[in-house]
């Protein structure tokens, strides 16, 4: 399966109820979605970074960053699966999430491309 592109769609999600822990109180969540586009096929992925690097080192507009700079460049136009995707990315150091995200929308498009689901 050929990698031929990668989408990134930032959206703001209000929160049915606010979400309070020792950070602060949150209301709304911007939320990093990716499309991951195959010759065979899409598939579509959530980067569950938050949107400050408060609970962890990576926050949506870094992972954003890495994801744009680093990490999609180094996937595209290859010929890979799902499982491939962790060995092409081992040099980028962490970026767990961002990383993650990006497994997950080409293992997304790898399933429906055999008609199965990620679910």
């Amino acid at each position: 399966m050929k990698l031929e592109s990668v989408e990134l769609r930032l959206i703001k999600l209000s929160l049915v109820a606010p979400f309070e822990t020792s950070f602060g109180v949150q209301t709304e969540r911007n939320v990093l979605l990716l499309k991951a586009v195959t010759d065979q096929g899409e598939g579509w992925a959530e980067c569950v970074a938050g949107d400050e690097p408060t609970y962890s080192s990576e926050y949506v507009d870094g992972a954003r960053r890495v994801l744009v700079d680093h990490l999609i460049p180094r996937l595209l136009n290859r010929d890979l699966v799902a499982a491939d995707v962790a060995t092409v990315l081992h040099p980028v150091h962490g970026h767990k999430m961002a990383k993650a995200a990006i497994e997950m929308a080409v293992l997304d498009a790898e399933l429906r491309a055999r008609g199965e689901s990620f679910a």
